[in-house]
């Protein structure tokens, strides 16, 4: 396999695994601790349903949703936007970047990724957008780190959304 089609592989790889990940999430980042939780497979659900309602009619003003302690937490745009998620029960975080312009920045940064030479566009293993804090993270192998993050500095791949660079401890596999 040549070069240019081993890195659309890992592109498209990367973009599944991506595209695939649900609004709502245990915590992204693989170095942090999943948070305790304590709900039962069917409060789980109830939160899932409460989420995708929100999610619907939140619109515009929705960014990302994650469970934790037990409770939905979903990052929101506007304070009208927070008043819904609290009168339905779920706990608001108010954000200044919404799912659109995380998607858009997410899109961007994988068409970036096809563009770098190849150990560089390999060594990115993931691409993880977080609607918490309005950034995209990157997960990159330990070799490439510094070459990925002066083309990123260079490039500005994610435009105006913040792209975090994090060193990788290697691509996912399934469990």
């Amino acid at each position: 396999m040549n070069g240019k089609k081993m890195a659309a592989a890992v592109l498209a790889a990367t973009m599944t695994g991506v595209l695939g990940m649900s609004a709502c999430a245990t915590p992204q980042d693989p170095e942090s601790t999943p948070s305790t939780q304590s709900s039962s497979p069917a409060e789980t659900s109830a939160l899932l349903l409460l989420n995708d309602s929100l999610r619907t009619q939140l619109g515009d003003a929705y960014a990302d949703s994650w469970i934790e302690g037990a409770k939905l937490h979903v990052a929101v745009t506007t304070e009208a936007a927070a008043a819904i998620v609290t009168q339905a029960g779920a706990i608001p975080k108010l954000v200044t970047i919404d799912a659109a312009q995380l998607e858009a920045a997410l899109q961007s940064v994988a068409a970036w990724q096809a563009t770098l030479p190849t150990e560089q566009a390999t060594a990115i293993h993931k691409i993880i957008p977080d609607g918490r804090t309005g950034t995209i993270t990157i997960f990159v192998d330990p070799a490439q780190l510094d070459a990925v993050a002066t083309a990123a500095a260079a490039d500005k791949p994610a435009g105006e959304v913040e792209l975090v660079i994090k060193e990788s401890v290697g691509l996912a596999t399934p469990l």
